[in-house]
């Protein structure tokens, strides 16, 4: 792989990280992605419905904080694990310490 190419990957991970990571509540707000009130949970669960958490509220596209990160978003399980693989692969190897 070419310097070229590595500086274009590693750019695009910034890129990514920042829009659906560092900016996750502003991205959210730009896509009307809204959490569910208190209200709405408990009416649903009056309902007999359950609410899942595609994305915790403390979480982000890329770290979901939820158990089933493909729950009715088969594709996204798949993105994440490529995403995560790559940027293992693009990070700089430890240094080790000398005894």
């Amino acid at each position: 792989m070419t310097d070229e190419t590595l500086t274009a990957v590693r750019e695009f991970l910034e890129a990514f990280e920042e829009v659906f990571r560092d900016d996750w509540q502003y991205t959210k707000s730009m896509l009307g992605i809204r959490g569910e009130t208190p209200e709405q949970t408990e009416a649903a669960r009056k309902m007999g419905l359950e609410t899942i958490d595609l994305i915790a509220p403390d979480g982000t596209f890329l770290e979901p904080r939820v158990d089933d990160e493909i729950e009715d978003w088969g594709a996204r399980g798949g993105l994440l694990a490529r995403y995560r693989r790559l940027k293992t692969l693009m990070e700089p190897p430890a240094t080790k310490s000398v005894q």
